[in-house]
């Protein structure tokens, strides 16, 4: 589909249409449509909103960081965990401390976004905060921050918290 017709079909009327375009455009490679997904960001549907932020992160370009950081405010979760992911595709270690405030959020799912996007982003000064998520009491959150923490360099075998998230992590799955 041509690119103008995507863009064009982010006014549409109805926000199943905007968010498909949103997520094509995405999906493009093309940096034209960093600005139109900008502006769609802030689009009154939650989910034209959500594939905006999807769409940011997987064209990779350093120029929606700041729109990102702001949706990190976004009253939708889906929104909010959205922006968190996208920040760690696309890398910008100017995120690094809007993404360390996003670890308490009020969203399970926004906070292993932003944990695992502090790990993408390489934020070793994230350390302290995502080895105090390790004692989190939902699974998700510690292998979120566990993830993170290996891709910073540390090992596993290294902490005596490792060690504790490791043994969790294999009751868990002996529980399945």
């Amino acid at each position: 589909m041509p690119f103008e017709i995507l863009v064009g079909a982010l006014k549409d009327g109805d926000p199943k249409v905007r968010g498909a375009a949103a997520w094509a455009l995405g999906e493009t490679g093309d940096g034209r449509a960093i600005d139109p997904l900008i502006e769609s960001l802030k689009d009154e549907d939650v989910g034209v909103r959500r594939c905006s932020a999807w769409a940011l992160g997987n064209l990779g370009d350093p120029r929606a960081s700041g729109p990102l950081i702001e949706a990190l405010g976004d009253d939708s979760w889906r929104v909010r965990a959205a922006a968190a992911d996208s920040l760690g595709k696309i890398g910008d270690r100017g995120a690094t401390n809007p993404l360390i405030s996003a670890l308490e959020d009020g969203d399970s799912l926004v906070r292993s976004a932003a944990a695992r996007s502090l790990g993408n982003i390489g934020a070793v000064e994230a350390a302290r905060h995502l080895i105090k998520m390790l004692d989190e009491e939902e699974s998700s959150l510690r292998n979120a921050a566990a993830d993170a923490l290996e891709k910073l360099g540390w090992q596993r075998h290294d902490r005596p918290a490792f060690k504790v998230s490791k043994l969790f992590k294999n009751i868990w799955r002996r529980s399945d």
